[in-house]
């Protein structure tokens, strides 16, 4: 595919965007329905400019021909389609509608307060918006309708019959009031607001948009991608059998599934992309939900979606490492009679301590921990003559010491053949029994352990998730702030890759100690 699409739709979105503030999002979607010939729905109070999304949304089109109406209750057909032509009526005893100027013959559409139109006027949308037709009298016209952004503050209310007209509107995007300070002093020191110029070149003709539907019907649907939705929809009906949620809650039907595929072919089309990847996912935030409430739930159970291979990957390392742990551990502990010295039954001796001899418990020893540093103490004990270390738990006080002679709380650690004081490693004495076989158990476990595959995999997913990010990076369609939230996740995943890998490391030193 020739790299074009992308570059004059980043120009077209420059060109909207001048003189509104924090409304890149909503223009970047309210575009990508326009291409795809789908609607959308602005939720957000008065005065946040959604309007003007759909008045900037009509000069990206060659004809630029808009409609846009303040609905209310007391709104009537003849004022969306069009009056009842009298002349036709009269003349000809025809029922028909001067569709000029009027929601028939508009490229853009913008209905404010949509929720407020009487039931003749949702019937006649309902098809407008999913068939892109309009009966008029005996005609049905093909409306030259390219988009349709609805507005309202409030969604609508439930047992009033409007689950229909809500479920054509595919994306659905919260617009409010300016969140930054600075760009909010911005917006007031702003001169009065210009009309944009787009040049005719960027323009979008019919011609061009007939072109470019074909071309988004032949864009790749990967299986990776569909395995994802699969995850996204399990995840979905989960979540739908919670207490407190409502039947339609999380509801999608496989007419808006389909719809929401051909969304995420666009979005890839428009990219420059021959195929759906995970960044054209992300767009499942704006499209899975129907209840504010259901918003954040939504977004969580995409985004990590994203990384669910990356997680199970690693939850399978992890497990791996825990063995590998256990197995060292239980090596240790078999060979820690036969080969480490036993002074008075209970002790072993630590080497090359500064000053006296030092001795720790050999069950305190047992149970200290590779990866982690366990609480101790340390402490002049008269009648071993000696300094004594302890495991313990520092919840509870000290007990069973002879003597508190210059006791000191210390972090301890260890690993075969060693431990770890404060950061200072100290032998622990041998016997007198050969070590070449505890060495060379320690080599076999090393290799069967298979740690330097394991970095390898670690190495792998960190550089799986880099490339990840960067395409969500480079995506039109995913907002500076959205992308900064995914990045979070990715780093969690990051950290966690760092902690693998550390007790990696110290799994593969405790082996060659």
């Amino acid at each position: 595919m020739e790299v074009i699409v992308k570059k004059q739709i980043s120009s077209l979105l420059k060109k909207m965007n001048e003189g509104i503030w924090e409304k890149e999002q909503i223009i970047a979607l309210s575009l990508l329905c326009s291409v795809t010939g789908e609607s959308i729905f602005l939720l957000g109070p008065p005065g946040t400019a959604k309007s003007l999304v759909a008045r900037r949304l009509k000069e990206i089109f060659k004809d630029k021909i808009s409609f846009e109406y303040l609905m209310s209750r007391f709104s009537t057909p003849d004022e969306i389609f069009g009056p009842v032509s009298i002349s036709k009526l009269k003349n000809e005893d025809v029922y028909e509608r001067r569709t000029e100027r009027y929601l028939p013959s508009a490229t853009i559409v913008f209905l404010d307060e949509i929720w407020k139109a009487g039931p003749a006027i949702q019937n006649a949308l309902l098809t407008a918006i999913n068939e892109k037709i309009y009966q008029n009298g005996t005609e049905t016209i093909h409306l030259p309708m390219k988009g349709l952004i609805a507005a309202s503050n409030e969604l609508p209310k439930e047992d009033e019959g409007l689950e229909a007209l809500w479920d054509r509107f595919l994306v659905r995007v919260v617009s409010n009031c300016i969140s930054n300070e600075k760009t909010f002093y911005k917006m007031l020191q702003q001169r009065q607001l210009a009309a944009v110029n787009i040049s005719e070149d960027l323009c979008i003709t019919n011609e061009k948009y007939e072109t470019w539907q074909r071309q988004i019907e032949s864009i790749e649907i990967p299986e990776t991608i569909l395995k994802m939705i699969t995850l996204v929809r399990g995840g979905l009906k989960e979540i739908s059998k919670g207490e407190n949620v409502a039947p339609f809650d999380y509801y999608i039907s496989d007419r808006r599934w389909k719809k929401i595929v051909h969304l995420l072919q666009a979005s890839a089309f428009l990219n420059d992309c021959s195929c759906i990847d995970l960044s054209d996912l992300y767009l499942l935030v704006h499209t899975l939900w129907n209840q504010v409430d259901c918003i954040m739930v939504v977004w969580k159970l995409v985004v990590d979606s994203f990384f669910n291979d990356i997680d199970k990957k690693l939850d399978s390392m992890e497990k791996e490492l825990e063995a590998m742990s256990q197995s060292l551990l239980n090596t240790e502990i078999t060979s820690m009679e036969s080969e480490y010295r036993i002074y008075n039954y209970f002790y072993l001796k630590v080497l090359d301590y500064p000053g006296k001899d030092c001795y720790i418990f050999m069950s305190d020893y047992k149970h200290l921990d590779f990866n982690t540093y366990t609480d101790g103490i340390i402490y002049w004990d008269d009648i071993q003559n000696a300094y004594l270390i302890r495991r313990i738990d520092t919840s509870q006080p000290f007990s069973g010491i002879s003597s508190t002679k210059n006791l000191q709380t210390v972090k301890l650690r260890k690993c075969p053949g060693w431990i770890d004081v404060n950061g200072h490693s100290y032998l622990i004495e041998k016997g007198n029994t050969k070590t070449e076989r505890y060495d060379i158990r320690k080599l076999e476990c090393e290799k069967n352990l298979e740690l330097t595959e394991i970095e390898k995999v670690l190495a792998s997913e960190s550089e799986k998730l880099k490339d990840r990010i960067e395409l969500f990076k480079s995506n039109l369609f995913i907002a500076s702030d959205d992308f900064k939230q995914v990045k979070k996740r990715a780093d969690k995943r990051h950290k966690r890759i760092n902690e693998l890998e550390i007790k990696r490391s110290s799994l593969l030193e405790s082996a060659v100690k």
